[in-house]
């Protein structure tokens, strides 16, 4: 089994570390990884997505077994976040917010999926489409709604329907609606498209993971280290622990509590640092948290999956 493990870890760490060194010795130049970012975004991501969700039945995405554990987890630890940044005076109300956001959206998409493919093959990706369905949806309303409840009564509407309309318009959220549609009305996917989306789903994991290890190089440390760390251990900690307590309560199967719990592990996704900008609040230690976060992920995802899988 640990064999097994090392195996399909392996080749993330390393992959990782290919992206690192490409940009330290500038092999990789800040265009080439924006260019990248852009492929896996527009193109790579979206055709695993279509060729997964397209396969299976509509039922397995839109579970709402998966979206209660997840989901409940995660308001509890928000609170739980946020009731311990109260403790700290330099933390505003908007500031506690947007930490609390950061420490629970994770990064699904770019890391979670290549990590996730990799670790419990289609059945695990199966599982984080159901999260990626409704994900930005489900933590993006009700964050907008409460940093415009800190704000003057200018607009709360207007804000929450940009972020929403930018979600709509999302290719990955897109091709899994796409999918779910050629599921749901059994039409048939033509073979060239099966082996066109198939080629991009091959390709995806490593693109993806260079692209994490490019990100690593030349990021440091900012901001309030102490505050950050409390979004870092309610992130990489407290919610694996809160989805998997949930999880084994409600008897929901292995095959599907592992997933949803290296899910939960996952570092922040940029959505967290685009939201601290959006509102210019607590910009440098969510940065810090998720750098932090994603570092750290190099050494708690294995203790995850090794735990999960053993």
């Amino acid at each position: 089994m640990l064999l097994s493990l090392v195996d399909r870890l392996a080749p993330i760490f390393l992959l990782i570390a290919v992206g690192y060194l490409l940009v330290r010795r500038g092999i990789l130049t800040p265009g080439g990884l924006d260019g990248l970012t852009k492929l896996a975004f527009w193109v790579l991501i979206p055709g695993t997505m279509f060729l997964t969700v397209s396969s299976i039945h509509v039922g397995e995405v839109l579970n709402l077994e998966v979206w209660g554990v997840y989901f409940g987890s995660i308001a509890v630890t928000a609170l739980v976040i946020y009731a311990v940044l109260m403790l700290r005076p330099e933390t505003g109300r908007a500031e506690r917010i947007v930490l609390a956001f950061g420490a629970v959206y994770s990064n699904l998409a770019i890391v979670g999926i290549p990590v996730i493919g990799i670790l419990f093959g289609d059945r695990g990706l199966v599982v984080l489409t159901a999260l990626i369905t409704i994900h930005a949806a489900a933590l993006i309303t009700p964050t907008v709604m409460l940093m415009e409840g800190t704000r003057r009564a200018d607009g709360p509407r207007r804000s929450l329907l940009g972020a929403l309309g930018n979600q709509l318009a999302n290719p990955i959220l897109l091709s899994i609606v796409v999918g779910l549609v050629v599921s749901g009305t059994g039409l048939p996917v033509p073979g060239w498209l099966q082996a066109f989306t198939g080629m991009l789903k091959a390709a995806m994991p490593a693109i993806a993971l260079i692209i994490i290890g490019a990100g690593l190089h030349g990021q440091e440390i900012r901001g309030n280290v102490a505050t950050s760390a409390v979004g870092v251990a309610g992130k990489m900690v407290l919610l694996p622990l809160v989805v998997f307590g949930v999880g084994s309560a409600l008897g929901m199967t292995r095959e599907v509590l592992a997933p949803l719990v290296v899910a939960a592990g996952l570092p922040p996704g940029i959505n967290a640092v685009m939201m601290a900008a959006a509102y210019r609040t607590a910009i440098d230690r969510t940065s810090t948290m998720m750098l932090a976060s994603t570092i750290l992920s190099l050494v708690t995802i294995p203790l995850l999956a090794l735990f999960l899988t053993a």
